[in-house]
């Protein structure tokens, strides 16, 4: 399976989210500014996604695993709390909204933070805009 292809086929139904490719991936903008960029990469059979502006990523080595994970993004039950000291990220939790409340179910911290800085939240979410 050409997994940029397929993507790029299944984007093209939504005129909404405004996409590139480059040399090994595809960028996904923010639909608002509210939402959260997703990219792609690929070495080899190991994809990468990136989601959001403070180094969130997950890894996967199954393509079919990677649309599930991008068409969960835009089903209304995924978010990313971006926590940054000044203009420095600390950390990144992708939260899911399971039986009515928000929870965590991967995290991205980084070591070194200007931790003297001004803390501050960031909330990104995606519209939903898979079917039912």
């Amino acid at each position: 399976m050409d997994l940029y292809k397929v993507l790029i086929d299944k984007l093209k139904q939504h005129p909404e989210l405004t996409c590139f490719e480059f040399p090994g991936g595809v960028h996904i903008e923010p639909p608002s500014p509210s939402g959260f960029a997703i990219e792609l990469r690929s070495e080899g059979k190991l994809w990468t996604v990136h989601l959001g502006n403070a180094g969130f990523h997950e890894e996967f080595r199954s393509a079919e695993e990677v649309l599930n994970f991008v068409a969960w993004c835009y089903s209304g039950l995924a978010r990313l709390r971006e926590v940054w000291r000044g203009s420095k990220p600390q950390e990144v939790r992708l939260e899911a909204y399971e039986d009515g409340k928000w929870s965590w179910v991967s995290k991205t911290g980084f070591i070194f933070v200007p931790f003297w800085r001004q803390r501050h939240e960031v909330l990104l979410e995606n519209p939903k805009l898979l079917r039912d």
